[in-house]
């Protein structure tokens, strides 16, 4: 890890932050019996910000005052312990680390933001056992008080940083459970496995969640299509079985046939995603075929569905390509405006990979604003890499100055802004657009301008 950034003296203040909170709490409250501190809600954005996590303290009392059902649940969640949010370092202290952190994660490429965020993770583990091992020498905690990490996409992992194996079997042994039943459904044959995956889809009370069980349908392919087809036949969960079929990505004439048959007999929420697996599969042609007897809601879902993020669930999502959408614009006039509902900024479209940036940069041209306020808005992605940025910056440059939609102009400033050090060169090209005739282009100029200024000092600092 390239050096800029106060380790050190960071695990130092964590420790020593969340050791005199909890002696606080507990001297606070002397009739409580505390069991366990969490940290927690750990906000990030890739290539963004990274924020110091909530913290929360729980005791067996709280607990017992919950309904029976729901003890489990609350016992290891910090939004609901009975001491959450506590203010466990100063305002000031904790927005110049956050502000360092962040900083420091930007300051060159994806990656690094990545490798600086799992450093990030192990810090806050150091600091959670040095602070237990503290809190039990100094006699404040019993040897069974736990001090965790909790973190929804890493859990797992953390938590077996942070305990012994004897400690995470007795207070997580859902996590042993679910290995063995992992363990015992992949000994199955595929067709079994795919089966008993489909029946867990609209489970989500058991060991494995609806989650685990459509990623695991994903991975194992055609087995998981063949099962999930008998599933478009039962009302209100078809559209569970259409979502997979669409993120399975295998077109072929069975699946399209059942798809085919549901949207001719469904309805509602079954419906709309029916038609949005027919167009993720390439097969907007089916829905538009019945065009005048479809609801507008229905043929607008899947028109705009290969460009939502829902894409980006896909094992092998169609490639980016305008020309379906241009022509139901040309064509069919009439469904403009809701496309453009459907497709608004602030909607998350899907991430395009360096294959779709030709197509991409061409949306940039089209007439349609629909389709160039999309385009614009997926090329502010600087995982695309330094390359496809040299391709990018520029178009989305002229693009703030001369697109005549002053939406498409602001979108151009935000993603521009996305690119960061990368896009410094253009600074003097959006200090022109302080001049733009629109006051939110305008506006997102200036904040760009900001954001910029406030980036490369704060990077500055974190460098000496």
């Amino acid at each position: 890890m390239p050096t800029g950034f106060d380790w050190g003296g960071f695990e130092q203040v964590l420790t020593d932050a969340l050791v005199r909170t909890v002696q606080t709490v507990i001297a606070q409250r002397p009739d409580q019996r505390f069991y366990a501190a969490a940290w927690g809600e750990i906000y990030r954005e890739t290539d963004g910000a990274i924020t110091l996590p909530m913290f929360g303290m729980n005791s067996r009392e709280a607990v017992q005052q919950r309904p029976a059902e729901h003890r489990a649940d609350v016992a290891w969640s910090i939004a609901d312990r009975e001491e959450f949010d506590l203010d466990w370092l100063p305002a000031n202290v904790n927005r110049r680390w956050q502000q360092e952190l962040t900083a420091f994660a930007r300051r060159g490429n994806t990656r690094q933001w990545e490798q600086t965020f799992g450093r990030y993770l192990t810090a806050l583990v150091t600091a959670c056992r040095r602070a237990r091992r503290r809190l039990r020498d100094s006699g404040v905690v019993d040897r069974d008080f736990l001090v965790l990490v909790l973190d929804h996409e890493h859990a797992e992992v953390l938590l077996r940083r942070v305990l012994s194996e004897r400690e995470l079997h007795r207070h997580f042994p859902d996590l042993d459970r679910r290995r063995v039943e992992m363990a015992r459904i992949a000994a199955l044959p595929p067709g079994e496995q795919a089966r008993h995956y489909v029946s867990l889809l609209g489970d989500h009370g058991g060991l494995v969640s609806a989650e685990d069980a459509a990623q695991a349908l994903i991975t194992l392919g055609l087995p998981a299509a063949a099962a999930s087809i008998p599933l478009l036949g039962r009302a209100g969960q078809a559209w569970q079985a259409a979502k997979l079929l669409a993120d399975l990505g295998l077109p072929d004439g069975q699946v399209i046939e059942a798809l085919t048959i549901a949207l001719d007999r469904l309805d509602g929420l079954d419906h709309l995603w029916v038609a949005r697996a027919l167009a993720r599969l390439g097969r907007l042609d089916v829905v538009l075929a019945r065009a005048d007897r479809l609801a507008r809601e229905t043929v607008v879902t899947a028109v705009a569905a290969p460009y939502g993020s829902f894409r980006d669930h896909g094992r092998n999502p169609l490639a980016l390509d305008y020309r379906p959408l241009e022509e139901v614009l040309r064509s069919r006039p009439e469904y403009a405006t809701a496309l453009a509902d459907e497709l608004t900024p602030g909607t998350t479209p899907c991430r395009i990979n360096t294959d779709e940036v030709d197509e991409a940069l061409r949306g940039l041209r089209s007439p349609h604003v629909v389709v160039r306020r999309h385009a614009v808005s997926v090329l502010g992605d600087r995982q695309l890499g330094r390359l496809a940025g040299q391709r990018i910056l520029p178009a989305l440059s002229n693009t703030m100055v001369q697109d005549q939609d002053p939406t498409v102009r602001r979108l151009a400033v935000l993603s521009l802004q996305w690119w960061q050090r990368d896009a410094h060169a253009y600074l003097a090209v959006v200090r022109s657009v302080l001049d733009d005739p629109v006051e939110e282009v305008r506006a997102a100029a200036a904040y760009w301008i900001r954001e910029h200024d406030g980036l490369l000092a704060t990077t500055a600092d974190t460098s000496h």
